[in-house]
């Protein structure tokens, strides 16, 4: 059974990022980083620091049942011949620079009510960081149909204009979609056309399931982390390798604190 709780978002979030200011906020004036601080934090203060949890996730390690999460129900049947070929599955949906010593992973579900809500909170902080942090999304498409469409469209979207596009349709989609497996309110292909991209192209990607192995590859490495929330997140010191795994909608706090605690410890001195 499910454990609902709500912890007060912190107010020592500014604190948190002038101790690594050294790292990733050198000559960014205090009053930016105070208005960045409460922008996230206004942000955050609707979401609750827990989220969907999904104890099928863990059923989902059969790859039978990880194929049909991806390509719906009828998956038993038969390959349909693509018409082009398919994208690789190791291609970085990433927000930020790709030499940021810092990176924020976030596994995610576009039909997971507290991932809509999150969504903007590592892309704040990437932006505020002076090109330290950046943010690669990972797909958990765990509701059903609708996670399954959604994950497609983005990725296609990304065919047509890069991570850009990619992080501008995952924002539509999730602006779109109430969550909890109900899908967007407007055609996934009237969205993309929305944003500047082909709708007809996008729906002609999705229906060819191009980047099945790249979805695929997601949902493997959330199972084989053990990962059973959405969101969750985590933390990367790419200079070191060392990281912190957050569960949950966490709030700018608990990231900022995770941050210090890496650039703190013994290894990232040295």
């Amino acid at each position: 059974m499910k454990k609902e709780f709500v912890v007060p978002l912190a107010i020592s979030t500014l604190s948190l990022l002038v101790a690594v200011g050294s790292y990733f906020l050198v000559d960014h004036k205090v009053s930016q980083a105070m208005n960045l601080t409460n922008q996230v934090n206004e942000q955050f203060s609707k979401v609750k620091p827990w989220a969907f949890k999904r104890d099928a996730l863990d059923s989902m390690i059969d790859e039978n049942r990880i194929t049909a999460a991806i390509r719906g129900k009828d998956s038993s049947a038969p390959d349909k011949p693509r018409v082009r070929e398919p994208q690789p599955a190791q291609i970085d949906r990433r927000y930020g620079d790709p030499k940021a010593q810092f990176t924020l992973i976030e596994y995610s579900d576009f039909e997971c009510t507290f991932c809509k809500q999150y969504f903007a909170v590592p892309k704040a902080l990437a932006d505020g960081s002076r090109g330290n942090i950046s943010v690669i999304f990972k797909h958990v498409p765990i509701h059903g149909d609708a996670s399954r469409r959604e994950a497609y469209a983005a990725e296609c979207a990304a065919a047509q204009g890069g991570n850009d596009a990619f992080y501008r349709m995952a924002g539509a989609i999730f602006s779109s979609t109430p969550g909890n497996g109900t899908g967007t309110e407007k055609p996934l292909s009237v969205i993309a056309e929305s944003i500047g991209l082909d709708g007809v192209e996008l729906s002609k990607c999705m229906d060819n399931e191009d980047f099945y192995a790249k979805i695929k590859s997601d949902f493997q490495e959330a199972i084989d982390l053990g990962i059973n929330q959405t969101p969750t997140t985590i933390v990367r010191h790419n200079v070191t390798g060392q990281q912190v795994r957050l569960d949950g909608a966490v709030t700018p706090e608990a990231i900022m604190k995770s941050l210090s605690k890496i650039v703190q410890s013994p290894g990232a001195k040295n």
